[in-house]
């Protein structure tokens, strides 16, 4: 780091923010902060109508994107999710390469996702360092390092710790919904209240696009990443009891329940923010601020944030088994490169530890892109939230235009959300994704510099190339589909075999 770019000892005092004197000579700003921790100032730092229109918006059409992945997870409730389903509903003979498509895509969408929590945490742990030793100056390599102990951890349980998984998940459980619980009502309590206009009427755009709609239609990324990942139950379908029930249930009920969670504390948030001046924070998370603001103290803020430290490492935890059965699953039909070890089971574990290793492995790898260039590993989040919704909606859309009017009714499992019910969320679904993508390729801060343009098509495209190549010199000749169940798919004879067979 230039030496400009380090913070001042006296960044922080000790006395809590009341006693903080922020200069321009030995304070950094929030944008600086961030620059120091490795991210570039990309979201609006102004709080307003539009952040609680947006999470209301995206809560809504993401129950009806879950419902719609549930009613089909509840008919075919395998590991390989969307690529499977995608490989039954879509007609012959194109089903096979779409259901590659679906499953490349997923892949690479649930490994930069999963590596995201896993920053997340470890960012948020070496902005904790800041705030509770002056001394600490923060490198971006610090902050690397404390990513490959949160994956580290993540991959030794997922492997080691399958047996004590459940007790894991459980308190993990607990702590997030009372930790949330504790911080909402310590906000609620302590917090200066702003003003009903500034959190429901204000509406300010701080993103230098001329056009207000087009900046609010930019800032859905950030209402729409905490809802993604509700995928991941239906990647443990084949481990889990009655899967075509719970699975259905996890899916739509994580997505209703952390999202009114999700929609109260964000509300109580902005009640909160008012007096919290984010130009001159000293830490990189405004949330963090907010809590030493409110609380003015160091060690509340720190117990305040561990708990949204905490939500993020089991969000790791969850991530990586998800993404490594994903990935298990299609080396198991061979759309991989090296299929066979990937496919590997282990015998006395029965955890598919290979596929845990390698996925850890490709997650760390994304760590020393963050270390050279911070708006690359940017546009790598980026590509998370549009490759996931990517492998979202192609099942929907093949469910919507095929297997809808096609399947019968002993066709559907245990979760089926009727025919017009279905149609409508289903075209609601396929609505929002394809918004969200298109505006999620735009940059967030005009005007536009090599620094701040959002580069994640770029990064989109290269593994989709990635992928292209390798069905096409590799993949089509080996690629078994799955198998689906011929009778309810419209004019298609399907059998087991590869691209070649057909």
């Amino acid at each position: 780091m230039d030496a400009e770019m380090r913070p001042a000892k006296d960044d922080i005092s000790k006395a809590g923010p009341q006693d903080m004197d922020f200069t321009e000579t030995d304070t950094l700003t929030d944008e600086q902060r961030l620059a120091e921790l490795g991210h570039q100032q990309e979201l609006r730092r102004t709080f307003s109508l539009p952040a609680l229109l947006s999470l209301i918006l995206s809560l809504i059409c993401s129950l009806c994107i879950a419902a719609s992945l549930a009613e089909i997870a509840s008919i075919y409730p395998t590991a390989g999710g969307q690529y499977h389903w995608v490989a039954a509903l879509c007609p012959a003979p194109s089903n096979i390469a779409a259901s590659f498509a679906t499953g490349w895509i997923s892949v690479g969408g649930q490994i930069v996702f999963t590596a995201s929590a896993a920053f997340a945490a470890g960012l948020q742990v070496q902005a904790l360092i800041v705030l509770n030793n002056e001394t600490y100056v923060p490198e971006r390599w610090h902050g690397m390092l404390l990513y490959f102990a949160v994956l580290t951890y993540a991959g030794v349980l997922n492997i080691f710790g399958m047996k004590a998984m459940p007790h894991v998940n459980l308190i993990s459980g607990f702590i997030h919904v009372a930790g949330l619980i504790a911080v909402t009502v310590a906000l609620g309590v302590l917090a200066p209240k702003s003003s009903s206009a500034f959190v429901w009427a204000d509406f300010v755009n701080s993103s230098g696009w001329s056009n207000d709609g087009v900046s609010w239609l930019v800032g859905l990324i950030s209402a729409v990443y905490p809802f993604l990942g509700y995928d991941a139950a239906c990647h443990l379908a084949e481990e889990l009891p009655r899967a075509s029930r719970n699975v259905p249930l996890a899916m739509v009920g994580s997505v209703a329940v952390n999202g009114i969670m999700g929609l109260v504390y964000c509300i109580v948030l902005l009640y909160s923010a008012g007096q919290s001046d984010f130009a001159s924070a000293p830490l990189g998370f405004p949330f963090m601020q907010i809590y030493l603001d409110v609380t003015k103290s160091r060690a509340g803020t720190t117990v305040m944030s561990v708990m949204i430290i905490l939500i993020a490492i089991a969000a790791t935890l969850a991530g990586v088994m998800s993404t490594s059965r994903t990935l298990w699953a299609f080396a198991r039909d061979k759309a991989t490169p090296f299929d066979h070890y990937l496919s590997h089971v282990h015998p006395r574990l029965q955890i598919p530890v290979r596929s845990v290793v390698v996925v850890t492995i490709l997650q760390g790898i994304l760590g020393f892109i963050y270390l050279g260039n911070s708006t690359a590993f940017n546009a790598i989040l980026s590509m998370a939230i549009i490759s996931m919704y990517l492998s979202y909606i192609l099942p929907i859309i093949y469910m919507l235009l095929y297997g809808r009017g096609k399947l019968g009714k002993r066709d559907f499992g245990p979760f089926r959300l009727g025919r017009i019910p279905g149609i409508v969320m289903n075209v609601i679904g396929v609505a929002w994704m394809l918004v969200v993508m298109v505006f999620s390729t735009f940059p967030t801060i005009m005007p536009v510099t090599a620094e701040n343009m959002n580069y994640s098509i770029v990064v989109l495209v290269g593994w989709i190339a990635f992928g292209v190549a390798y069905y096409s010199l590799w993949g089509k000749h080996k690629f078994e589909m799955p198998m689906v169940d011929v009778d309810v798919i419209h004019e298609s004879n399907v059998t087991l075999g590869t691209a070649d067979d057909k």
